[in-house]
């Protein structure tokens, strides 16, 4: 539940020893380069090492060999190809293009003509019984002959154009939508006939290239087809024999531009000063003894390490580091921004958050049960991270929807189970009585203010990381936005609901007017702390009259951040109100219609539910409780591997 520590490699020796030192980087996947001359003030005299990427077009030439031959990419040991140039390399590429290259165009040039047989076969089928010769009718002088295809209804208002004895389509075939055919029309009246055939959506069909009957036709490029398939059965034995022959050696070469690839992009990060380079790039700090153990060996190579604490003007990339339960959530932390390195990662809790709430709003124990299933289909099946997340949340929605006594949408379905469980005659919560009511929607804005407590004491410890004191102490979600939030809800709550008059003078004075003089003034306040002058830069009344509007707005947020979480215990008022309604109207059926009704209506309420939940935490998640603690605008840690390439 925590940043992976990573730190920054500084390298420097001569330049002759840069691809050494690249290649050793490279060959570990943990290296991430950056733009070196960023982290020198004076780089006026840095020159960026920009060398040519001959591997490239070499690479983009191979895929496309091995895609033809259907050689399935992976990266193999090839300690021969190592040392190769690009210039050997694309000797051995051009070879293999002479020898496979040739068979595949060769191969793919026939199954275009192929394809193009089996287009015209069913283009012609759909003209038999037209007893003519297809070439001699485009021969014709005065009249002009459209093919082409007719929607079935179209056809059908043909009739009422039969006082017109320019109008006639005659119908060669038809299927489940069209009639294929013919219409004739005298080259005076073409373009009116176009017209009306244009309204009935009549579609043409070129068939120009059809130069005798249809039957023989179609008897030619089958024949043509089947000729070309042969010949193209004959050319893939030929393919796979010199594949299953050069197979290792192609995956060598293929897995030695990749690393050559790979190398380049690390080696164009590199300045050179002199006769010397510099490369400077991250790695997770446990790699720190590997990286030394490989480049010290190297002649003249210097290599220091920093702590990315220390480098936070240069934006330390961040990996995520959590396990089990809390990893799958990293998918929505990631989508929202990655933490910086001075951030606190929010997965661990937005993964129980959400799976809580996700539980609450989605209390059912039939569709906790179905949306389990869907998520483990999901994540084992389509790969699919949401899925992964979903598990937990399908069972907190069980748990729930036992404490609620709803299956499927019956209430009363687990009775039996709490009376010899509990010796209760009914469920714990009733969820539709008037009492309970009452209950679930004070509750839902209790665990909104709870949530938002705990959202302002995250702000403040990352806060204090950022090293951002005034912030911690006098921010709107600092200490005393929390003092001030946490009072006002006490002094409510025992006023209006317990009936303790806590709020005299001196409650109110100390705990709710000072928190928010101090939030009135944190800008000043925080610059003060810093040393900084200028505390008031536009001046003091400009300051007061920007800030009351402000405090406005805070006041507001406050509230609206609260009522946001009525939304939890709406949701469960809304399923048991669905599902109210769905048996409602199975029972205007009979048996068999009453349980189909509630089948579809289970489906029905089950996926309409789930996205709505799924959407409405998420909101609650990044609106209301991120917002007051999380920046996110960390950057992902991205190393040069090999395997990226692939």
């Amino acid at each position: 539940m925590a940043l992976t520590k990573m730190k920054l490699v500084n390298v420097i020796g001569m330049m002759r020893y840069l691809d050494d030192v690249v290649s050793a980087l490279g060959r570990t996947g943990v290296f991430q380069p950056d733009e070196t001359a960023e982290f020198f003030s004076d780089n006026e005299k840095l020159v960026p090492v920009n060398t040519q990427n001959d591997f490239s077009p070499l690479l983009d030439k191979l895929r496309e060999l091995m895609a033809g031959a259907g050689i399935q990419p992976k990266i193999v040991d090839a300690p021969e190809f190592d040392d190769m140039n690009a210039g050997e390399m694309k000797r051995i590429i051009d070879d293999t293009d002479t020898r496979l290259g040739d068979l595949i165009a060769t191969r793919d040039k026939l199954q275009t003509e192929a394809d193009a047989c089996e287009v015209n076969v069913e283009k012609a089928r759909h003209f038999f019984g037209l007893d003519i010769d297809i070439s001699k009718i485009s021969e014709c002088e005065y009249i002009i002959t459209r093919f082409g295809k007719l929607p079935k209804d179209s056809y059908i208002k043909l009739q009422a154009y039969s006082d017109n004895p320019y109008v006639d389509f005659f119908p060669c075939s038809k299927d489940d939508a069209y009639y294929w055919g013919v219409y004739v029309t005298p080259m005076s009246k073409a373009d009116d006939i176009d017209r009306l055939f244009s309204r009935l959506f009549f579609e043409h069909v070129d068939i120009s290239d059809i130069h005798d009957k249809p039957e023989q036709y179609v008897e030619q490029q089958s024949k043509l087809r089947d000729d070309l398939k042969k010949e193209i059965t004959g050319l893939n034995q030929e393919i796979d024999a010199y594949v299953k022959e050069h197979e290792n050696e192609i995956l060598k070469l293929f897995s030695a531009l990749c690393k050559q690839h790979a190398y380049i992009s690390i080696r164009n990060h590199a300045c050179k000063y002199r006769k010397s380079f510099i490369l400077v790039g991250w790695i997770p700090a446990e790699y720190e003894g590997q990286i030394k153990q490989l480049l010290t060996p190297i002649t003249s190579v210097e290599v220091t390490f920093t702590k990315a604490e220390d480098e936070m003007k240069h934006s330390p990339p961040v990996k995520l580091k959590n396990r089990f339960f809390f990893k799958p959530f990293e998918y929505y932390t990631e989508m929202y921004g990655l933490p910086n390195a001075r951030e606190i990662d929010p997965s661990w809790f937005i993964a129980l958050t959400y799976t809580v709430l996700f539980g609450i709003m989605f209390a059912d124990v039939g569709h906790g049960l179905m949306l389990l299933i869907a998520a483990i289909y999901m994540y084992k099946k389509m790969k699919m991270p949401l899925g992964a997340l979903l598990i937990p949340c399908s069972i907190s929605s069980m748990v729930f929807g036992a404490v609620f006594g709803s299956v499927f949408g019956f209430e009363e379905l687990l009775n039996p189970v709490y009376k010899a469980l509990f010796g209760l005659d009914n469920k714990p919560v009733e969820v539709m009585d008037g009492d309970t009511t009452m209950m679930l929607i004070f509750g839902a804005v209790g665990i909104g203010v709870v949530l938002l407590m705990i959202a302002m004491l995250l702000n403040i410890i990352s806060c204090l990381k950022r090293r951002d004191v005034g912030g911690a102490l006098f921010g709107v979600n600092g200490v005393a936005g929390l003092v001030f939030y946490s009072s006002l809800v006490i002094g409510l709550v025992c006023s209006m609901v317990l009936g303790i008059q806590i709020m005299n003078t001196a409650y109110i004075l100390g705990l709710i007017v000072l928190p928010l003089i101090l939030i009135f003034f944190r800008e000043p306040l925080s610059k003060l702390i810093k040393g900084e002058k200028g505390l008031f830069e536009d001046g003091f009344s400009s300051f007061v009259v920007d800030n009351l509007f402000e405090m406005f707005e805070v006041a507001l947020s406050y509230v609206t951040n609260t009522m946001s979480f009525l939304r939890v215990g709406a949701f469960i008022l809304v399923h048991a109100g669905m599902m109210t309604v769905v048996f409602v109207l199975a029972g205007m059926f009979g048996p068999v219609g009453y349980w189909i009704t509630v089948v579809i209506g289970n489906v029905l309420v089950m996926a309409l539910e789930a996205l709505l939940v799924g959407i409405q935490v998420l909101r609650l998640e990044y609106y209301e409780m991120f917002s007051r603690f999380y920046i996110g605008d960390g950057r992902k840690y991205e190393p040069v591997t090999v395997k990226d390439i692939v």
